[in-house]
């Protein structure tokens, strides 16, 4: 007898689904920074300590050549006038007085000159010998410090970077439906 035999396939749909991304990515943020380190640039002094003894030195005979030469410069230029003026009158007297009966006028002259050293009223002056002059001059400290400067800037960006990809389906026929048939005789053919 004869059978018919018939095998179907349903229809299968296959689909892909991608899904939908947001991507956002963040940008560092870059740090820049210039450090100037702070200096002191201060300093002390030495202390000195001046001692001037000339004013006390010269009172009791200590004198420098500047001093020396004005004190006694004019002093030199006056008794060369004096002694020139001295010996012209005394030219002049021997010349007027020599020829003289009993007049001697060199010796008169001279004896004349020894009364007068003689009489003289001498003086002696005492005075204080002057403190001798102490300028001291103290440690100071000198200089202006100079501020450090760390100077910080951070670059930033306001928004992040994004990137979107859109989601997709896609739907196809992963299995067309099928119908087969086919007659055996005496039994039922399972199709393998």
């Amino acid at each position: 007898m004869l059978r018919l035999n018939m095998r179907t396939t349903q229809p299968m749909i296959g689909m892909h689904t991608q899904l939908g991304k947001l991507e956002a990515h963040m940008t560092p943020a870059k740090l820049h920074t210039e450090n100037r380190q702070a200096r002191s640039n201060a300093h002390w002094t030495q202390p000195s300590l001046d001692i001037d003894t000339y004013p006390s030195r010269h009172s009791y005979g200590y004198t420098n050549h500047e001093d020396f030469a004005r004190e006694h410069g004019q002093q030199g230029l006056s008794d060369v006038q004096s002694a020139d003026s001295e010996a012209t009158q005394q030219a002049w007297a021997n010349i007027d007085n020599g020829g003289v009966p009993g007049r001697r006028p060199a010796i008169e002259h001279y004896a004349n000159k020894l009364d007068q050293e003689i009489s003289k009223q001498r003086y002696i002056v005492a005075e204080a010998i002057p403190d001798p002059q102490i300028t001291f001059t103290p440690i100071k400290a000198e200089g202006e410090a100079t501020p450090g400067d760390v100077t910080e800037q951070i670059d930033t960006e306001a928004f992040a970077q994004t990137n979107f990809t859109p989601g997709q389906v896609e739907i196809y026929m992963q299995q067309k439906p099928d119908v087969k048939r086919w007659v055996t005789e005496g039994k039922y053919d399972i199709y393998a």
